[in-house]
């Protein structure tokens, strides 16, 4: 049986944690949208390729929010 907690350091290791575009996009979708519900409108959060000439592409989730709380509101 594998073991699922540690580090694969085979040579067949697959990334567990890699998004597709797609996936990224929808995962920033529902944050924002999480924010939006709960009245914070000026939440902002995307999806941005790492470096978009990588194999595979490398996608990460931005946003403005400050230490994980929605921006001061001005």
């Amino acid at each position: 049986m594998p073991d699922n907690h540690g580090p694969d350091t085979s040579a067949a290791a697959t990334p567990r944690d890699l998004l597709t575009e797609g996936e990224a996009k929808a995962l920033a979708s529902r944050i924002e949208g999480h924010w939006h519900r709960l009245g914070h409108t000026t939440v902002k959060v995307w999806a941005e390729a790492v470096d978009p000439n990588s194999r595979p592409v490398v996608w990460v989730i931005q946003s403005n929010l400050v230490n994980g709380l929605p921006p001061a509101r001005q």
